[in-house]
């Protein structure tokens, strides 16, 4: 453990907003990830439920069992297999010391409903406790068994009332605390140690914040603790890299209320590390697992082994051609990240020790991890291109079947050569707390369970590497299999979804989807105020784009990915900016609605474009610059202050929406709706709960949930997700 004193910093800190609508400013990045594939080397998962009546990991739909037979009672274990230790103690910090009853007690376990007992505290009792243990805890809820000894057990006890069969019991009804005492006991009942974690409120749950890479770790221990699901857990833990994390546990850099109480990062920069050194701010840090800065090349790349000095001279400009190191007559690309990125801060420590990077090209200097390990994957066609990683980030995060990783020295890295530092790049990552913080907190009692065997078998469970050798089992739940997206966005033959690459991939540029948005193609160093974030088209489209590394304008055909010509004007489609222009334009509107020019208001929502209103006695009606009808709203004669805001978008030539935010209840959030019309008649309503929906297309739309986006069709089924990612990220 070490402590380091750290500067408060008056920094900037930037936080994501809520876009609204298409038009909105780029103000955040994202990095794609098909799922969140966790490596289960070295752990086991318990896929079968817990018998309420019959041995633990037997499954509910037998009528026989085992450890009874029908009006027989259980076989008595002598307690000689006690079971490996599951917890430290049976004595709490405040003093509280939770005793484990005997068979004909009131309470086997009294304490069940606010205490999750340890299998130490549980190794005193026998087999048939342990069986009458685990019924105990349905019994409280009224569960009658089919095994008659059971019924007559708990029908001798004062506080037993049996009212619901077994086969009408919901399982539902118990509370996380339950639940993780049923596992224990199949613990002790199996002799398999059970990973637990002190169970903690979803309002008294720490703010956790930390690198990208340790994003799974934060979310798991928040499920495991409050017992939430895979989507409150992605809403709940959020993690805004590397620096910023580290930067973020100080006064003057967040508020109070935003500043996280533990952070779990990979190791800091310079920047950071001389922040450590100003007197007056302390931060407690302590390493939790390892990682290594992993290298990796196109699988078509005949160079498959790469010495240690090998890489520092390609990265210090002296190597410059694959044949010098075995491999074909080509120019390496040898792709960088930017200054105080995670893996970026690991080159630099690790590889080049003090030596100089060469400067790359800005088009080989990638934002995000995923940018750069999708053109390492398909840098031209060539297989040309060199980059690097973490490793548990390019092996179980986002995985790419076109790239293999490059051995070094003759080591290829995996789990064991990290684990061994036979892999000659490997560091530490940690988790963190200040100095002052309380030692009886939640944040500091999760910061000293990470070390612990709970805590390594956690990290060793999700297919990291800890510093220990911790192998209790995680909760099969934790490690089922994400959402299957399946659904496809219903895009006409032919057509593709193009994104802006700054705000998907966090690469300058255009990325080119399918419907189940799959990257088919990249084009880089352009801008085209026609894609905004997202816009569907036909492949056989041509576009006005702006070349970024020339500021000259051209035109670009999708199909053929590739220039059409070069220098042309910027498409001056006339609009009708001024409320008196449209007007004059079109008088047969003002005229249908009973109105004169001053009724007509023009409103910007975005970069590009606007609406027009025309507003009469009883309701606001919106049209696009060219006069076409995109939907009514009704006022009834209200007043502005009685109306919520409303915000009116333009999809296509079809399709429009209104979002409508009700900031009137100033004791509650503000609830928003979207209602999206389509040929002037309402189509969906969409209302963001369970995340903020952030795009809106003409065949899909998109919430944010925490770090990541997720894509709906308009059958609400779940089409891709996305791990989000900011500029400058891990």
């Amino acid at each position: 453990m070490v402590i380091l004193p750290l500067f408060a910093l008056s920094g900037w800190r930037w936080f994501p907003g809520r876009r609204k609508g298409k038009c909105m400013k780029k103000q955040y990045r994202v990095i794609l990830a098909a799922a969140l594939v966790l490596s289960l080397a070295g752990c086991h998962t318990q896929e079968s439920r817990i018998d309420p009546e019959g041995s633990a990991g037997q499954g509910t739909g037998t009528t026989q069992e085992s450890g009874a037979t029908q009006g027989g009672t259980a076989q008595a274990d002598q307690g000689t297999d006690k079971g490996p230790d599951l917890g430290d103690g049976d004595q709490k910090d405040d003093g509280t010391i939770y005793k484990v009853g005997k068979m004909g007690d009131d309470y086997i376990l009294p304490d069940a409903l606010t205490h999750v007992y340890t299998q130490k505290e549980l190794a005193g009792l026998t087999q048939e406790e342990l069986r009458l243990a685990r019924n105990e805890i349905y019994a409280r809820h009224g569960r009658q068994f089919k095994s008659n000894d059971l019924n007559q057990y708990f029908s001798q006890q004062p506080w037993y009332q049996g009212t619901i069969s077994p086969d009408r019991f919901d399982d539902s009804v118990l509370s996380p605390n339950e639940r993780n005492n049923l596992k224990a006991i199949q613990g002790m009942e199996t002799g398999t140690a059970v990973c637990s974690i002190p169970i903690i409120g979803k309002e008294e749950f720490p703010r956790i914040d930390g690198s990208t890479a340790t994003l799974p770790i934060s979310q798991a221990m928040y499920r495991m603790a409050t017992g939430a699901s895979r989507m409150e857990a992605e809403s709940a833990i959020t993690h805004e890299k590397t620096t910023q994390a580290w930067m973020s546990l100080f006064a003057g850099y967040v508020s109070p209320e935003n500043r996280p109480e533990l952070v779990i990062a990979y190791e800091p920069g310079d920047r950071v590390l001389e922040a450590f050194e100003e007197p007056g701010n302390e931060v407690i840090m302590k390493p939790i697992g390892r990682d290594a800065l992993v290298f990796l090349a196109n699988r078509s790349n005949p160079v498959h082994s790469l010495t240690r000095s090998q890489i520092v001279d390609i990265y210090s400009g002296r190597t410059t051609n694959w044949k010098e190191v075995g491999g074909k007559d080509r120019k390496i690309q040898a792709f960088q990240r930017p200054m105080e990125s995670g893996s970026q801060n690991l080159m630099e420590k690790l590889v080049m020790k003090g030596k100089k990077m060469a400067g790359a090209p800005v088009d080989l200097i990638v934002s995000d991890m995923e940018g750069l390990l999708e053109n390492v994957s398909a840098y031209d066609g060539t297989g040309d291109a060199l980059g690097y990683s973490v490793y548990y980030y390019a092996r179980n995060m986002y995985q790419k079947p076109e790239l293999t990783f490059m051995a070094v020295d003759g080591v290829m890295p995996s789990s064991e050569t990290i684990r061994s530092k036979s892999y000659p790049f490997v560091n530490d990552f940690y988790a963190a707390v200040r100095a002052d913080t309380p030692k009886d907190s939640k944040a500091y009692e999760l910061f000293e369970w990470l070390t612990g065997e709970d805590g390594q078998s956690l990290i060793n469970g999700l297919g990291y590497v800890g510093i220990g050798d911790g192998a209790k089992e995680l909760p099969a739940n934790l490690l089922a299999p994400d959402e299957d997206f399946t659904a496809a966005i219903p895009l006409p033959q032919g057509h593709v979804i193009l994104a802006d690459g700054d705000y998907l991939l966090g690469e300058q540029g255009i990325g080119v989807f399918d419907s189940h948005m799959n990257l088919l193609q990249f084009i880089s160093h352009v801008d085209c105020d026609q894609v905004s974030l997202f816009l569907e088209c036909s492949r056989d489209t041509v576009l006005p784009m702006m070349d970024t590394m020339t500021g000259g304008y051209g035109h670009y055909s999708i199909g053929k990915n590739q220039w059409v010509d070069r220098e042309q004007d910027q498409d001056d489609t006339p609009f009708y900016w001024q409320e008196e222009a449209f007007a004059e334009a079109h008088p047969q509107l003002l005229q249908k609605y009973g109105v004169t020019a001053e009724d007509v208001e023009v409103r910007f929502y975005g970069e590009y474009a606007g609406v027009f209103v025309i507003t009469d006695q009883q309701a606001e009606h919106y049209y696009d610059p060219n006069g076409k009808f995109l939907l009514d709203y009704e006022t009834g004669g209200k007043g502005e202050e009685e109306l919520p805001s409303r915000y009116v978008y333009g999809i296509d030539d079809h399709m429009a929406y209104i979002e409508i935010i009700d900031y009137r209840n100033r004791d509650n959030p503000a609830s928003v709706q979207y209602h999206i019309y389509k040929d002037g008649r309402l189509m969906k309503t969409l209302t963001d709960e369970g995340g903020n929906i952030s795009d809106i297309e003409p065949h899909f739309y998109t919430r944010s949930i925490g770090n990541y986006l997720y894509f709906y069709n308009y059958q609400d089924e779940p089409c891709a997700k996305f791990l989000y990612g900011y500029y400058g990220s891990d």
